[in-house]
């Protein structure tokens, strides 16, 4: 199968990237400089020179492919990041319209649920009250679902805080570790997180596309865990005999902005509908992982 990636390079969309192909796939990423082109390569992909802002750079390449993937996003762009992401939506609606392309992915998040409470919730949970940062998501996931029709399967996948090598929020666990004797997180924390390994993470994409599924997915590992627990963990890896330290949301907030408030989302989730693809995560939680999640940073500084 033809794959076309965007974000194949990142830290998700390079993880996806590398699960295709392994898998026997072809992908080609849409790049923007002979240096991701060069990581595109290492991972087994084909790229093409273009820029997500500029449809025209793009269109006709996607719609030679069966299926669209599309992992991008700069949030360092502000609101012209969700106009280029509603721009690449209706690229790739057309494309599976028109072209030859017959399954689209779309990557949100889980954060669009906003604190969950006490009960797991699935696919079906609402999304009425995301956080600012994300409220926009809701609508572009509208977008994607509602383009499922006769020529084309439409898929959201949400990952929960991804981890595995560099890239990820929750590195910071083990960084602050290393530097300062004590893993860091925001907060009391109290409130949980849904984790997934991008390993599996990546083979969820690849189940999606090769199942040519529908719908809405949680990308999580289905066992929610309290940060304080994650940092404990983090911190026992790296060396620092499982010391943590609290950071005021306040002081956070000063270096992360509006994503500190989102790591001190209270999150518990599960995927019915991913395990319904016969989607089971291999790295189950990340306290019992954190071992092999640091040596994997420190693998990806070399």
């Amino acid at each position: 199968m033809r794959v076309f990636m965007t974000g194949g390079t990142g830290f998700i969309g390079g993880a996806v990237v590398r699960e295709l192909v392994s898998a026997g796939h072809q992908v080609t990423a849409l790049i923007r400089s002979s240096e991701k082109a060069s990581i595109a390569r290492r991972l087994g992909a084909e790229s093409v020179e273009g820029d997500l802002a500029d449809p025209s750079s793009y269109e006709e390449e996607a719609s030679g492919h069966d299926a669209l993937v599309h992992c991008a996003f700069d949030y360092a762009a502000g609101e012209d990041a969700v106009e280029t992401d509603a721009m690449a939506i209706a690229t790739f609606v057309k494309a599976g319209k028109t072209g030859v392309a017959r399954r689209l992915v779309y990557t949100s998040g889980c954060w669009v649920l906003g604190n969950t409470g006490d009960e797991p919730a699935a696919e079906d949970a609402a999304a009425d009250d995301p956080p600012e940062l994300v409220a926009w998501r809701t609508g572009h996931e509208k977008r994607v679902l509602d383009a499922t029709g006769s020529r084309l399967s439409a898929a959201v996948v949400r990952p929960g805080l991804v981890y595995g090598g560099s890239g990820s929020l929750t590195a910071m666990l083990f960084t602050s570790a290393e530097e300062e004797g004590a893993s860091a997180y925001i907060g009391e924390g109290q409130n949980h997180w849904s984790m997934v390994h991008r390993r599996d993470l990546a083979r969820l994409y690849r189940l999606i596309v090769e199942e040519a599924a529908s719908g809405l997915f949680h990308g999580v590992d289905g066992h929610p865990v309290r940060v304080v627990d994650a940092a404990a963990a983090a911190s026992e890896a790296a060396g620092a005999g499982g010391v943590t330290r609290s950071v005021a949301l306040e002081d956070a907030r000063e270096e992360l902005g509006p994503v500190a408030d989102a790591l001190c989302m209270d999150q518990q989730l599960i995927a019915v509908h991913a395990a319904g693809l016969g989607w089971k995560p291999e790295l189950t939680s990340f306290p019992d992982h954190a071992d092999e999640a640091y040596r994997e940073l420190l693998s990806s500084r070399h």
